[in-house]
């Protein structure tokens, strides 16, 4: 690998270059009133970083189909060297994910769980906290704080077997759907091909590194997909009606439903269809824009939840269908279809939606995830059976809009995107 590439992909900030836009959530607790979400975007993503992201997935391409090219030839040597070089790149893109400080925290107490005293690795938990709380806006971290105070009792009695196991589940936790999972499914589809090559089986590594490319043919154009483009307007109009600019949120939304009709034409028949009906909720609040005595807040945060859930999804069924040649694929896909109506009975319960939209959503999760449950294999679906029980767990607090109770949403959602993501 050449050192001026390695240079340019060290630079490469993913964070900026996926998340479209970092929106900090403020709880706001009123008497007798539902939790709301204030959402507060912050920089976004600049065309230098965009075309950064871009050139780099294109070295990754470059690499997989060199290594194609010399598979048809039956250069099996040549091909190996061109998917270990591949590997070398996306292992430094996942070196630059918000996650990594995170995962090197974690890493670093687990190494001194070997030769230092559990009181002294308890220290270690701090800077891993404290790195957990800086990434917490864009990336789901309450499953990983569950682990990480899980550890940290252990620690307490002197466990370190305890905490050990404590830390890696803190660490597999972490899922940033918009980048791990492109990144992950890529990986996959490489290491795979390269087992393949080792066994002479050329067809099927070739089968294998077709659905790698497309894997970073996602990656380099999900910075322009509408969704996300769509999710970044939704946040600032959120933003903007807070500062009480109404011009500025009217124009704001203006661009969200322009974004909005081109996700509408996708050839996926759920994301035509959660689009279509995004963009007639996001019509009827541009009405109400200027209404005196309307108060528009939770309707734009809810639009805002409603276009990162659907964001997440289509990452997700893009990873699934680059992954047809593994099993559960069928599954995987009614996980994801179950995974988008948590996300939005979590909206409806915390975002000021009744009682009945809720419910509504949870029973659309539940069918989904019992559609999954019919094609799994035995590891999975003993999964889905307990994903099934945190399910109806949730049914039974519908009007529970505290804190805790969103938390426990958060990790509900979490197992649902560790399936996906290790399937």
């Amino acid at each position: 690998m050449k050192s001026p590439l390695k240079s340019r992909l060290l630079s490469l900030t993913i964070a900026g270059i996926l998340g479209t836009s970092i929106l900090t959530a403020e709880t706001v607790l009123a008497e007798n009133v539902q939790e709301t979400l204030s959402l507060v975007p912050v920089q976004g993503v600049s065309p230098a970083e965009a075309r950064v992201m871009s050139r780099s997935a294109v070295q990754v391409l470059r690499e997989i189909a060199n290594a194609r090219s010399a598979i048809h030839r039956k250069d099996i040597k040549k091909a190996k060297i061109n998917l270990e070089e591949a590997i070398i790149i996306i292992d430094i893109l996942k070196s630059e994910q918000p996650t990594a400080i995170v995962s090197d925290n974690i890493f670093i107490a687990k190494q001194h769980l070997d030769y230092e005293s559990s009181e002294e690795v308890s220290n270690d938990l701090v800077p891993i906290e404290e790195s957990l709380t800086e990434i917490e806006d864009f990336v789901p971290v309450e499953k990983a704080r569950v682990h990480t105070k899980a550890a940290k009792k252990y620690l307490k009695n002197k466990d370190k077997k305890g905490a050990k196991v404590e830390l890696d589940a803190a660490a597999a936790a972490l899922i940033y759907t918009e980048v791990d999972l492109p990144l992950a499914s890529t990986e996959k589809n490489v290491n795979a091909a390269l087992q393949a090559l080792n066994n002479k089986k050329l067809k099927q590594a070739d089968k294998l590194l077709n659905q790698a490319e497309d894997g970073v043919r996602f990656m380099s154009s999900a910075i322009e997909a509408p969704i996300n483009q769509a999710q970044k307007n939704l946040g600032q109009a959120s933003k903007d009606y807070a500062a009480k600019d109404y011009n500025a949120t009217k124009a704001d939304l203006a661009k969200a439903g322009a974004w909005v009709d081109k996700a509408a034409s996708s050839k996926d028949k759920r994301t035509k269809k959660e689009a279509n009906k995004l963009k007639k909720e996001l019509t009827a609040a541009q009405k109400k824009v200027e209404k005196k005595g309307s108060n528009l807040q939770s309707t734009l945060d809810r639009l805002w939840a409603h276009s990162k859930a659907l964001a997440e999804y289509e990452t997700e069924k893009a990873t699934a269908s680059w992954d047809k040649l593994r099993g559960n694929s069928k599954a995987k896909l009614n996980l994801i279809d179950a995974k988008l109506y948590l996300s939005y009975a979590e909206s409806a319960q915390f975002m000021k939606g009744t009682s009945s939209e809720v419910s509504s959503e949870l029973n659309k999760s539940s069918d989904y995830l019992k559609q999954a449950g019919k094609t799994a294999d035995k590891k999975l679906s003993k999964k889905i059976q307990a994903l099934n029980k945190k399910l109806i767990f949730l049914k039974k607090d519908i009007n529970d809009h505290s804190v805790k109770a969103h938390k426990h949403y958060e990790l509900v959602k979490g197992d649902f995107r560790k399936t996906i993501h290790d399937i």
